[in-house]
């Protein structure tokens, strides 16, 4: 894992898919939303639900509401940066990252192997005595490629 970027990010919204779930969930096939959100995603119908993409229609996966200190049950919202909240179709979820300073990490490879990989890392190099401590307000991946994930996380 390459060491984090320092960098204060501008607000953006997302339109998107939502759910509820936690580290627990996430760690059994059986349990786990997010890829059922992915499977989502990846359909024609979602596409066109979201008509007004910017950051030349990259994915974003958006983790927000989040337990105390980061524990426990947090929200996944995945889908497009629009213009606005305007721009949330019905039946989506719509979300306001507000500008932050963050830590920005990036996950090179096949995704599937890349970004698990690379959210191990982060939960590693945040144990260090030294290292600065999250927000847990809005972290966030843009999927840039198939073969590279930026991953944001907010600090305080």
């Amino acid at each position: 894992m390459n060491r984090p970027y320092p960098t204060r990010e501008s607000g953006f919204f997302v339109a998107g898919l939502e759910t509820r779930t936690s580290p627990e969930l996430e760690a059994y096939p059986r349990t786990a939303k997010v890829p059922a959100l992915w499977q989502q995603f990846n359909t024609a119908e979602f596409y066109a639900k979201v008509p007004r993409k910017l950051a030349k229609e990259k994915p974003f996966v958006v983790y927000h509401s989040y337990g105390p200190e980061g524990s426990g049950a947090y929200s996944v919202t995945l889908g497009y940066q629009v213009p606005g909240l305007n721009d949330v179709a019905e039946g989506l979820s719509g979300l306001n990252v507000p500008p932050g300073r963050y830590l920005m990490f990036t996950a090179e490879g096949n995704p599937a192997l890349a970004v698990p990989a690379t959210w191990k890392g982060i939960q590693d190099y945040f144990k260090q005595p030294n290292a600065p401590r999250r927000a847990y307000t809005f972290d966030y991946e843009v999927h840039e490629s198939t073969a590279r994930v930026s991953i944001f996380i907010a600090v305080q």
